[in-house]
């Protein structure tokens, strides 16, 4: 099956740093990710490195620390590994993981399970195994994302040197993906919010000799503080009016990953993008149709003006035109949640 159009290109990386090629990868005798020397974006303040993840004979996959080898030597199907801890209720949980290798194969997926995802099933097959039933909610790095086996679109492919975030929310049961540190919007609002259902990050890949590591980590308990700030993030305006008071400088840390900084690199630069499409000048209408297939519950309480929410689903296309008074329209036409966002 062929992929839209703005799937087909692949993501920058989140920086400009050399990463191991293929032939590299697979003549490496040593510690794959000894390789790699990046460290953009890492030790961020308020990351609270609450957990590694979990070493198990279960997966076909080497647990070192913080990276993880899916399949050092060969592979012969779909490797499943999770944090080594649950991710308590209550509390808004964020991580993010460094792409180190290539990615290829039948699919390579980020996100969350429940402690009833048997690591072990897909072992001699390939399957995008995270979502594939109710227990597992996944993220493919073909940029689509799954539950209960169904596969939907949701932002652009990305491979080496990317960096992606997954922000869980137990309290609203929230699912959230950031690519390269941008939202890509609310992707799931079915994640159970009972205490006594236990979910954990899980990562799975098809891929011989791919490598993810976690670089950061963090809990917050739920607050009225941490909501404020919440709403704060998508106002970027006001946001740098925050950023500016001493005061508020250890808050701005614990949340840190509500308005992560951005390192953009040279290739991501080169193609910014434009955002003078028909999805920005749709009517409330057909914004209302989109927001309805992409939700999983009825009664999801979503606002369709919510630009933050539905960023996933606006298309995006690069524009080569220059045409000065093609852009000052739609500069006119984009407010700041549209700067901020894209």
């Amino acid at each position: 099956m062929l992929l839209p159009p703005y799937q087909e290109a692949c993501n920058p990386g989140f920086c400009d740093c050399p990463f191991p090629n293929s032939i590299e990868v697979t003549n490496h005798k040593g510690h794959i990710p000894d390789l790699v020397r990046c460290r953009c974006g890492e030790d961020e303040p308020g990351n609270v490195n609450a957990w590694r993840w979990h070493a198990t004979d279960e997966s076909d996959a080497v647990v070192n620390d913080r990276d993880i080898i899916f399949h050092p030597t060969y592979s012969q199907g779909t490797a499943i590994v999770r944090g080594e801890h649950a991710l308590k209720a209550n509390m808004v949980h964020f991580w993010e993981m460094r792409v180190i290798t290539t990615l290829a194969g039948t699919d390579v997926m980020f996100g969350i399970g429940t402690e009833s995802v048997n690591l072990g099933q897909f072992k001699f097959h390939f399957v995008s195994a995270l979502g594939t039933n109710a227990q597992s909610w996944g993220f493919s790095y073909s940029g689509r994302i799954q539950h209960c086996g169904e596969l939907l679109p949701y932002g652009q492919k990305f491979s080496q040197g990317c960096l992606i975030g997954v922000c869980l929310d137990r309290t609203r049961g929230h699912l959230e993906f950031y690519l390269n540190r941008r939202s890509l919007g609310v992707a799931y609002t079915n994640v159970p919010t009972d205490p006594d259902v236990k979910i954990y990050p899980m990562v799975c890949s098809t891929a011989a000799k791919s490598v993810i590591r976690l670089i950061n980590c963090t809990s917050q308990p739920v607050s009225l503080q941490l909501r404020s700030f919440q709403a704060l993030s998508r106002q970027p305006l006001k946001l740098a009016e925050l950023r500016q008071m001493p005061g508020l400088k250890g808050i701005i840390q614990s949340y840190w990953f509500l308005a992560p900084p951005i390192r953009y690199s040279r290739n991501s630069r080169e193609n910014e993008l434009d955002l003078g499409d028909e999805a920005v000048l749709s009517s409330s209408k057909q914004r209302l149709r989109r927001k309805q297939k992409y939700r999983e519950t009825d009664d999801a309480a979503v606002d369709e003006d919510d630009l933050y929410a539905n960023a996933h689903k606006i298309t995006l296309r690069s524009s080569d035109s220059g045409d000065e008074e093609h852009t000052a329209t739609v500069q006119e036409m984009c407010d700041e949640y549209f700067h901020y966002l894209l």
